[in-house]
């Protein structure tokens, strides 16, 4: 089978000083993994550099999804730009015809379809990780990437949301999710790569 994604040897970092070892990992479809490591070893540079959004020093990536690359950050839209949740699930259809259906079905699946008319920065920390989810998911990309999925949220919300990692176990999805936190690491029980140390 051909992977999802390959990278070979890709050395990450900036102005040519790599912030880890070279990475060499393939993910297939369905494959859920945690990409763990120490403040500033380089994790959201990893998912950043995966997208395109950052140059890599050296190495290669490959990706064959026939669609874009899902990314779930850590920061929101502005307070201060006053949208619904429905409105920034729907931004994940912006270049796509839009569908009331789709953004139902996602919302349903990540279970904040009854924050749709809500205003996205009343929310909690953990409604708002479920509707940047979301947004995601109605990419109907193959590959989802989550920056720190648990920061900012408190441990009821925290606990709430890795409920629903856990349940996109089943989902044909690849993840990768970036980590600094234990709890996500032994709740989950995904695949780990920790940067820096071997695989």
């Amino acid at each position: 089978m051909t992977p999802l994604l390959a990278l070979s040897n890709l050395s990450i970092g900036y102005n040519r000083i790599p912030l880890c070892s070279p990475v060499s990992l393939e993910i297939y479809p369905r494959d859920k993994l945690l990409v763990c490591g120490a403040n500033g070893s380089g994790k959201t540079t990893l998912l950043k550099t995966i997208l395109g959004i950052e140059k890599p020093l050296g190495g290669t990536i490959r990706y064959s999804g026939k669609n874009s690359i899902a990314y779930c950050k850590q920061d929101f839209p502005n307070p201060d730009f006053p949208v619904t949740a429905e409105e920034v699930v729907a931004m994940g259809l912006y270049k796509k015809k839009h569908s009331k259906e789709q953004i139902e079905a996602s919302m349903k699946k990540t279970e904040c379809y009854q924050l749709r008319k809500r205003l996205f920065y009343t929310l909690s920390g953990g409604e708002r990780q479920r509707v940047s989810l979301a947004r995601c998911f109605c990419q109907n990309s193959e590959l989802l990437l989550l920056d720190e999925p648990s920061s900012f949220l408190d441990s009821q919300s925290k606990e709430t949301f890795l409920n629903l990692l856990q349940e996109m176990n089943s989902e044909p999805v690849a993840i990768i999710a970036v980590t600094h936190d234990e709890d996500v690491i032994r709740s989950l029980g995904w695949k780990v790569f920790r940067l820096g140390a071997e695989e």
